[in-house]
């Protein structure tokens, strides 16, 4: 995050089918340990997201996400990395 705080991003299978998680780093290390959020960062069957800078400096994140057995779409998220906590922002149209 912005304040330095070590994130990590996975996907995992939970409720509601396929999920993205993230985790915090106590030490700030790789070498953790990593405290897992309570809640899904974001659910609703999405995952394997990567955090992006567009051109015009808006921070996203990029997931797939499926409706049913349908194919994988991508879905960008605002984020706010202000923080020591990364927070989901609306779904962004570009």
């Amino acid at each position: 995050t912005q304040t330095g705080k070590l994130g990590m991003l996975w996907s995992s299978w939970g409720e509601g089918r396929y999920l993205q998680g993230v985790a915090y780093s106590e030490s700030g290390t790789i070498d953790g340990p990593w405290i897992q959020e309570e809640k899904p960062f974001v659910g609703n069957n999405s995952g394997h997201g990567m955090l992006f800078t567009t051109f015009e400096g808006k921070r996203l994140l990029a997931i797939h996400h499926v409706d049913g057995d349908g194919p994988r779409k991508p879905q960008l998220y605002e984020i706010d990395d202000s923080g020591d906590k990364l927070i989901l922002g609306k779904r962004y149209y570009p």
